[in-house]
């Protein structure tokens, strides 16, 4: 993977982690728990499964934040 995509990928992830951690800090406690759905059977994590988990937490940060308003 390219190291700039890379670096702005794992950006993204702790932002979004960060938000949770601040905003939801009681989700956050339960981020460990969240299935990465990695391929665990390979050694080096590929750009596709990055960009999946950054998908997957925002997804599920918008979900928080639309319960928050309601």
């Amino acid at each position: 993977m390219n190291k700039e995509i890379e670096h702005q990928l794992m950006k993204e992830i702790f932002d979004l982690t960060l938000a949770f951690q601040i905003e939801y800090p009681e989700i956050y406690d339960n981020l460990l728990e969240t299935p990465l759905f990695l391929n665990y059977g390979h050694k080096v994590i590929s750009q596709t499964e990055f960009e999946a988990y950054r998908e997957f937490l925002r997804a599920q940060l918008r979900v928080f934040e639309e319960e928050k308003v309601a």
